[in-house]
């Protein structure tokens, strides 16, 4: 068991946040699709912020989907585990994808990094169920153990994961 400062808090995902799972409205009725609302699926989770989907839904379509706030994190969690995206603007999203939806408790990017962490990918791995294509439901999903410093904290580590990953890219690109 790790020792946490008193002030910080650990808790499972569900304990924690409200989350949701996606839900793909009829493609039988094409007006569910257009372009007013971007429709996230798990090739669009590039452990990055969600720029650009393949699919969008119209209001019809996105009103019989799921849709998220921004700040949302999107983690999915059936076939390819793990891989994160976080939106800054309203989306739906399919049923392989779980969200945290953003609160007041938490910075949704400091959520963003502890969901790419080796440690939370090693535990929705854990909870994955099915042989041939790993599956982990909600109600698993919420049962994954995260940490969550105040407030002040989450910004300070933020503001060093930032400027690390951008250290990273700028060499990642002078490599290159």
């Amino acid at each position: 068991m790790m020792s946490l400062p008193a002030n910080w808090e650990l808790g499972s995902i569900g304990e924690l946040f409200e989350t949701s799972t996606g839900a793909t409205p009829k493609k039988s009725q094409p007006d569910n699709y257009g372009n007013d609302v971007p429709f996230v699926k798990p090739p669009e989770l590039l452990n990055t912020d969600i720029f650009d989907t393949a699919d969008n839904l119209s209001f019809k379509g996105a009103a019989s989907s799921r849709t998220l706030p921004p700040g949302s994190i999107l983690i999915s969690c059936i076939g390819n585990l793990g891989k994160v995206g976080i939106n800054s603007e309203t989306v739906a999203f399919n049923q392989q994808i779980n969200a945290i939806k953003p609160n007041d408790n938490y910075i949704s990017k400091f959520m963003f990094f502890q969901a790419l962490s080796e440690g939370f990918k090693v535990q929705l791995e854990k909870l994955a169920s099915g042989t041939t294509v790993p599956i982990v439901n909600k109600s698993k999903f919420n049962s994954i153990e995260v940490v969550l410093p105040p407030i002040p904290e989450q910004k300070k580590i933020v503001a060093l994961l930032d400027t690390v990953f951008t250290d990273l890219e700028q060499t990642r690109a002078k490599t290159e």
